[in-house]
């Protein structure tokens, strides 16, 4: 058996103290949530969410014509709106109206309508087989978003700031309802 001096032993120490050295940092890197949160930001930002589904108001009342012809025609209407519509906050809404329809034009790439007038005319066209009825009705389409504040807490977990509520904008106008039938029918949606 061989027996190592001074020297030898202090080699081997050194070796294991550097081994150890090297092994540490790796073990503290490993887990990097543990000894240093996760930052995702501070600052507050608005999130713009689609809230239920669209639904439609009428602008003006119902206008049929009859397509006497044997044949599919496209009939021609012109019809003038009676009612004035606009978007407006439904639930909680603590914001002005320009500001949220910005919101919403900003985050959906969309030109949002603030307020119809009545007293305007608007045309629509539709195809209506022969010896058919051919119903139109000028709408609004509305579709709701829910407006917050918000920002990044712990765990990068999102913090609600401000609800700023539901908005109700005009996203299309004019829509036209329709429906096509021998006898009358109701224009959908």
């Amino acid at each position: 058996m061989r027996e190592f001096g001074k020297t030898g032993r202090v080699i081997a120490a050194t070796a294991l103290l550097v081994g150890a050295s090297i092994a540490v940092p790796a073990v503290a890197s490993a887990s990097p949530s543990a000894n240093h949160p996760m930052n995702c930001g501070t600052d507050p930002f608005i999130t713009v969410d689609s809230y239920g589904t669209p639904y439609y108001k009428p602008i003006g009342s119902t206008a049929g014509k009859y397509n006497a012809s044997s044949s599919t025609s496209t009939l021609t209407y012109a019809l003038q709106t009676t009612t004035s519509r606009s978007t407006s906050w439904t639930i909680g809404g603590s914001a002005s109206v320009s500001w949220g329809i910005g919101k919403v034009e900003a985050n959906f790439n969309h030109n949002v309508t603030k307020t119809t007038t009545k007293g305007i005319t608007v045309t629509d066209t539709l195809s209506v087989k022969g010896k058919n009825y051919g119903y139109v009705t000028p709408k609004v389409e509305y579709r709701r978003f829910n407006i917050r504040k918000e920002h990044y807490g712990a765990n990068c977990k999102v913090v609600v700031n401000q609800d700023y509520g539901v908005i109700d904008v005009i996203w299309t106008y004019p829509f036209f309802s329709e429906c096509v039938a021998q006898h009358a029918c109701t224009t959908k949606p």
